[in-house]
């Protein structure tokens, strides 16, 4: 990546995603596997796998185009359809690009970058939740009790509450 005031440019050729199935041990480039954007230079994608439905995979592609937005395979990458283009999810690609399964509802996945979203439906729609500032860069969520989350931004760790309430105000600590 290289930014200039007239421009950014994030990506490149070698930009790409690639799944292992036996632990690291060997890799295969799965970038232009059906669904995928077939074209074009690719910048920063975020991956996430279900924990609650085997082979379910969400990837948030930053290509060029109308080819950005979530993607989901159900077959562990073999075939992937694009969700949504919804520009908001892809706030400052360059910088964040993060998505996060939920570890026991196999249609909730988040999104973190300048704002935070959820959605319930698989990852079509995604539903803004407020947290104290911007910047939101990481998110874990307690596999025993997804209600339970810790989430980092460049001002302080949160607990957002509004996971659970939409609207509520979320709680440092």
């Amino acid at each position: 990546m290289h930014r200039h005031f007239w421009e950014l440019v994030s990506g490149g050729e070698d930009s790409g995603l690639w799944r292992s199935t036996d632990g690291g041990e060997t890799w295969m480039e799965i970038t232009r596997n059906r669904g995928l954007p077939q074209t074009g230079i690719l910048g920063k994608i975020g991956v996430t796998a279900s924990p609650a439905k085997a082979g379910r995979v969400w990837a948030i592609v930053e290509a060029e185009g109308d080819m950005s937005g979530v993607y989901r395979s159900d077959d562990g990458g073999d075939r992937w359809e694009l969700l949504t283009t919804n520009r908001d999810l892809m706030a400052r690609p360059w910088y964040y690009m993060h998505i996060f399964a939920d570890p026991q509802d196999s249609e909730t996945v988040y999104v973190t970058n300048l704002k935070m979203w959820k959605s319930t439906d698989g990852g079509k729609n995604y539903n803004e939740i407020t947290t104290l500032h911007g910047d939101n860069h990481d998110l874990w969520i307690d596999p025993n009790d997804p209600q339970r989350m810790i989430e980092a931004t460049t001002a302080a760790p949160t607990f957002p509450s509004t996971v659970a309430t939409p609207g509520a105000p979320s709680t440092t600590r």
